[in-house]
Order: C-alpha cells, then sequence, then structure tokens
C-alpha cells in the first residue's frame, strides 16, 4: 500500500458536532493553497464522528472539494440538529419552554430523529459500499453488543461491503444526540468519540501495522501527521460551583465536551513526544463558551464558527498552513520555510 512512498501523509479530523465547519475550513484553505482536492495530498485519512464524515464526503467517489462541504453545516446543519421553538413573546413563556424542552430532550429518547442526517446522507452517499473510497482511511466507532472499539477501514474484508451511509451514521450516533445504529451481522453501534474523538493516534498506529503487514520497515518512511480540531472549549467551573452536582447536572452540562476535549488533548500531547516537530501538525482554536455546543446549527452560531476559523487561518495559523501545504506539496518532504 505505502511501498513507493518515501513520505506518507496522515490526515486526522476530530468530532464535534456542528464545529465540523472549523475543520472544512481549513480543508478549503489548504486545497486552495496547494491546488489539489485532499484525496490527492493525503495517504491515508481518518475521522470520528462530523470527522468521520467529512472524511468519507472527501475520499469517496468524484468527491466534492472541501469548500462545497461548508454548506453541509451552513444550510443542512438545522437538517441535523433542528431546534424546537420557543415562543419569547415574555419572559415566563421562554422559561417555561426552555424547561419543557430540556425535559423532552433528555426524559424521552435521543435528542434528535435520525431522519434527517439519514436523508443528507442517501443524498451524499446513496448506495456507494465502503471499499469505493479512494483512499485507505479509517473511521471510529463503539460497538456496543461486544463492548468495544472498532475501526472501520475500507481494506478490511468484514467492513468493505458496507455501505458509506451506515459507517457515517455509526461513527457519528452520539449517544443522548441520536439512537445507535444496527448494521446486520456487524453490531449495533455508537458515536466513535467514546474512545477517540481525536483519531489521530489510531490512524498512526494503523500505518504502523499496515507497513509492518508489508515487511516494511518504519525507518525507512517519514511519517507526516496533519490534525484538525473543532475546536477545545474556554469554560471552565469551580470547585464549589460542582461539588453538588447530580448526574443530571453533568449530562446538561460539560460531561460530554469534557470526556471528549480530554481524549483529544491526551491524543495531542502523545504525538508530541512520538513524532518530530516538522512531521506533527496539530491545528485547534479555542473557543468561548458560547460557541461550545456541538449542536447549535443555528445559521449565525455556524457562520460565527467558521469567522473564527478563517481570522486564525490568516493570523496566527498561517505560518503552521504554509508548512504544512510544502510538505504536502513536496514529494520529498523537503522544505525550507523561515519562520517569521
Amino acid at each position: 500500500m505505502f511501498e513507493d512512498k518515501d513520505v506518507i501523509k496522515i490526515l486526522s479530523i476530530d468530532g464535534g458536532g456542528i464545529r465540523g465547519i472549523i475543520p472544512v475550513t481549513i480543508l478549503a484553505e489548504i486545497e486552495n493553497r496547494c491546488g489539489k482536492q485532499i484525496y490527492e495530498l493525503f495517504d491515508f485519512i481518518a475521522g470520528t464522528s462530523t470527522g468521520g464524515l467529512l472524511t468519507l464526503f472527501l475520499n469517496k467517489k468524484n468527491p466534492a472539494p472541501a469548500a462545497a462541504l461548508t454548506e453541509l453545516y451552513v444550510k443542512h446543519g438545522k437538517d441535523i440538529f433542528p431546534q424546537k421553538p420557543v415562543d419569547n413573546s415574555s419572559w415566563k413563556n421562554m422559561f417555561k419552554d426552555k424547561i419543557k424542552n430540556t425535559l423532552t430532550d433528555y426524559l424521552s429518547g435521543p435528542k434528535y430523529k435520525v431522519a434527517g442526517i439519514e436523508q443528507i446522507l442517501r443524498y451524499l452517499v446513496k448506495n456507494e459500499t465502503y471499499e469505493e473510497m479512494i483512499k485507505p482511511c479509517l473511521i471510529t466507532s463503539y460497538e456496543t453488543e461486544n463492548n468495544k472499539a472498532v475501526f472501520f477501514t475500507n481494506y478490511t474484508e468484514r467492513y468493505k461491503k458496507v455501505l458509506i451511509r451506515d459507517i457515517a451514521r455509526a461513527t457519528s450516533a452520539a449517544p443522548t444526540y441520536f439512537e445507535p445504529l444496527k448494521i446486520k451481522d456487524k453490531g449495533t453501534f455508537i458515536d466513535g468519540g467514546m474512545h477517540s474523538n481525536n483519531p489521530a493516534m489510531c490512524a498512526y498506529v494503523e500505518v504502523l501495522k499496515l507497513l509492518k503487514n508489508e515487511g516494511i520497515n518504519i525507518k525507512d518512511k517519514k511519517i507526516v501527521l496533519v490534525s484538525l480540531g473543532t475546536g477545545d472549549c474556554l469554560t471552565s467551573y469551580e470547585y464549589n460551583e460542582m461539588k453538588s452536582w447530580s448526574a443530571l447536572n453533568w449530562i446538561l452540562g460539560p460531561l460530554l465536551p469534557y470526556f471528549f476535549s480530554g481524549n483529544a488533548s491526551t491524543v495531542e500531547y502523545q504525538l508530541k513526544q512520538l513524532l518530530p516537530e516538522d512531521c506533527y501538525y496539530r491545528l485547534q482554536p479555542k473557543l468561548p463558551k458560547e460557541l461550545e455546543p456541538m449542536d447549535n446549527a443555528e445559521e449565525e452560531n455556524v457562520l460565527t464558527l467558521q469567522q473564527k476559523a478563517l481570522e486564525l487561518i490568516n493570523t496566527e495559523w498561517s505560518y503552521e498552513l504554509d508548512r504544512v501545504c510544502a510538505v504536502l506539496s513536496s514529494v520529498n518532504c523537503q522544505y525550507s520555510l523561515e519562520k517569521p
């Protein structure tokens, strides 16, 4: 699979719901700077949840450019995460609707129906199967019947014939948000963020495994990994605020965000120790509290997230993206950029 490559270029995309607009905006910038599409620039692609969807859409037959996928979040986000109406004619009505919606969300099954996301998936990937993907890739999920992490790879016999739309649903079936997905003869699946919201380490280890299986000395290859986050939130809580929290307080509050953020930052720490500076690139923005929700699909919120990404691309990420694009555009990964 990698015999003829001196440099193996890996792309990894985190989970994060509607905040997937951040990595897709970065990927559009990379395509614009390099003049090629993502599947042409990377040798192996991995994703979790919303990052898994992007991995599939950018690597399927005749993929659209990354810039076109911004519509998935801006125009179709509300189809996936439909917002409940609130009567704002008075503060009493607003408060009543807020309580009613919250109770409905958490006491009457998953917060969202799957009809919206399934309709979008049927439109985008129809009945295409996983083996039809262009480049090797890995999508994470968790299988509940056998209690194990699952790594869908498009070159593994067990998953090659699975529909792409089923793998997309399996990786993004976040507990409390969507119902699980049952795939015949494969199991019952929930969101891959339960174990690998940042799938970069999974991708790295999988490439090492493939090299070993092919009898290739790892020292003969250079591995470059580009890891894109969906935002690390700045919300903090003090001891006195948290000490009496019930289970519901945690579920309504930071449980899932903390779980996903902790997972992602652990992987970031590990890869920083394992890979040289010129072989590991992590782009992860810090977000204010108001941008934290993974399911706020209001157009204003989505565009604000996109604008945040664009601001970083043109400021503190500019040099890092120059380095990334130099690596991706060079066959032998030889480049020289002076730090400003």
